[in-house]
């Protein structure tokens, strides 16, 4: 009886014993794990942290929609919180960074007017909502579908020119087109390289001064709106924008304009290059390495 007693008391002393070394390998195992695969937990956390950020700019996304400033000062809040844990390396460019927190500054500027200016606070909103899900949704982003409204502003102006229409009509299809540009634009940043958004940026600047011209010359706008389809289908990814540097002004003043366009890209790159060298200098709060 005591040997059977004894013989029981050492196999429960070794099984004991054999799982507290299993239980002290595995911890040593997991904390080696962790220790050699730091960036995979930074990863997990950042697309944690960018996946909140979404979430709340679609609260605020619908909260301007009802007007609801209580809610939309709160939302703004917790997004801005909420940008102080988020980590951009590896997810988009400085330049991305800036067009996120402009957005947001946008939103704040909107919400702070007396009462809230609705139509300008639902259009932040909607930059700030494309631009929080391209950042958090990079195979397919929202932007993207924006491709068909774009198309039929630039159908409209297009159509407009063809008929002659009056230079406040052109006026005002040109205003719809860059308003739905700037929408977006904040979105794309995020997604695409610098002079990408530098060509759509100078080609918008080059025909609104046609559009606003006291006399507009519809010939050179429809020129500059069947250049603008390669550009907007190399915007969306439609197809590859092999004619952006093909001149698209006819007549006399061909030379004259790609000069301004040229200058008012490199101008936007050199612009680009300040606003990094600035953040990096002022430790921008959205920007983390």
């Amino acid at each position: 009886m005591k040997r059977t007693f004894r013989s029981m008391t050492g196999w429960l002393s070794v099984s004991l014993m054999a799982l507290l070394l299993w239980t002290h390998g595995s911890y040593l195992v997991s904390a080696q794990s962790d220790e050699s695969n730091p960036n995979g937990n930074q990863e997990v956390s950042s697309n944690s942290s960018i996946a909140q950020l979404n979430e709340e700019a679609a609260v605020l996304y619908r909260q301007a929609l009802e007007n609801n400033m209580e809610e939309v000062r709160a939302s703004i809040v917790r997004i801005s919180n909420s940008l102080e844990h988020v980590s951009f390396e590896g997810k988009t460019s400085v330049e991305g960074i800036h067009a996120l927190s402009e957005t947001v500054v946008e939103v704040k500027e909107a919400a702070a007017k007396f009462k809230g200016d609705k139509p300008l606070l639902q259009q932040a909103s909607a930059k700030l909502r494309l631009a929080a899900d391209s950042l958090a949704n990079p195979a397919k982003p929202l932007w993207l579908q924006y491709y068909k409204i774009v198309k039929n502003d630039l159908d409209a102006l297009s159509l407009a020119a063809n008929q002659n229409e009056t230079a406040a009509v052109l006026a005002n299809r040109y205003s719809v087109l860059e308003d739905h540009y700037e929408t977006i634009r904040p979105a794309a940043m995020i997604r695409l390289e610098p002079y990408q958004i530098a060509q759509i940026d100078a080609w918008l600047s080059h025909l609104k001064g046609l559009t606003q011209a006291k006399q507009s010359d519809t010939s050179q706008i429809r020129s500059m709106a069947a250049h603008g389809e390669e550009l907007v289908n190399g915007l969306f990814g439609r197809e590859k924008d092999e004619s952006a540097f093909v001149p698209f002004v006819q007549g006399a003043d061909r030379r004259a304009a790609g000069l301004v366009i040229s200058s008012a890209i490199a101008a936007a790159l050199c612009y680009a290059g300040y606003r990094k060298y600035r953040a990096q200098q002022q430790d921008i709060f959205t920007y983390r390495r």
